[in-house]
């Protein structure tokens, strides 16, 4: 029992929601389109690197060692995250050109930044900007191209409300972690409320807000199909 308490004192707010949308996902997401299982692999992802971090805490007493591993943990979790993403917009219509080059534009990026940007930094934060940036210009591109092309239909579907989910979350997040060497992040903004705080909570409760209502909608989608046959 004080080890689960211990357990559960380390957990932050945001992860137990990511956590409740994972489960979620894992009873009533259906998985038979693409989609949904790359979203999936998604969703897994994010809940293990919370999960090792927790789990980190506990099992390890060295703060050096432990961060170091967990630097390593995220710096993993955003490339593997951010290349499942890319893959979710190249299956929902990107055209494979401009991926192809997102892709390696990326991973290029990933190396240049772990031998010359940041290589005497503990954790590759740029890595999580760049991705971003790409992503966000990769939608804005998408989204304009479906405009121009007057299909209406698509900007209102669920898929669309999938890709467009995390913006709000790799934006905030990109803000702090563009700062890599300030102490912006600690900035006061309500109370005892720092910026991170904010961002890490309540701007990604926004997004995983969005993960469940597309999550939802798939179920019931799915559902209706099958009361139909």
């Amino acid at each position: 029992m004080i080890i689960i308490s211990d357990l559960l004192s380390t957990i932050k707010v945001i992860i137990y929601y990511q956590l409740f949308v994972f489960i979620s996902a894992s009873f009533f997401l259906p998985l038979k389109n693409k989609t949904n299982k790359i979203f999936y692999f998604i969703l897994t992802y994010y809940t293990i690197t919370e999960l090792i971090t927790v789990v980190l805490k506990i099992v390890i007493t060295d703060d050096d060692y432990r961060l170091n591993i967990n630097y390593k943990n995220y710096e993993l979790s955003f490339i593997i995250t951010f290349l499942l993403w890319f893959f979710l917009l190249e299956h929902n219509g990107v055209s494979k050109k401009l991926m192809r080059f997102v892709y390696l534009f990326f991973l290029s990026f990933v190396v240049i930044d772990f031998l010359a940007i940041q290589k005497d930094h503990d954790l590759k934060t740029y890595i999580f900007c760049m991705g971003s940036f790409l992503y966000l210009i990769t939608f804005f591109i998408f989204s304009f191209n479906k405009l121009k092309n007057e299909d209406f239909k698509f900007l209102f579907n669920n898929d669309f409300r999938l890709l467009s989910a995390p913006i709000l979350m790799f934006f905030g997040l990109s803000l702090i972690f563009s700062f890599v060497n300030s102490e912006i992040g600690e900035i006061k903004i309500i109370s005892t409320y720092n910026l991170y705080s904010i961002i890490t909570n309540y701007i990604n409760f926004v997004s995983y807000s969005i993960f469940i209502w597309y999550i939802y909608i798939e179920y019931r989608n799915h559902k209706q199909v099958i009361t139909e046959e």
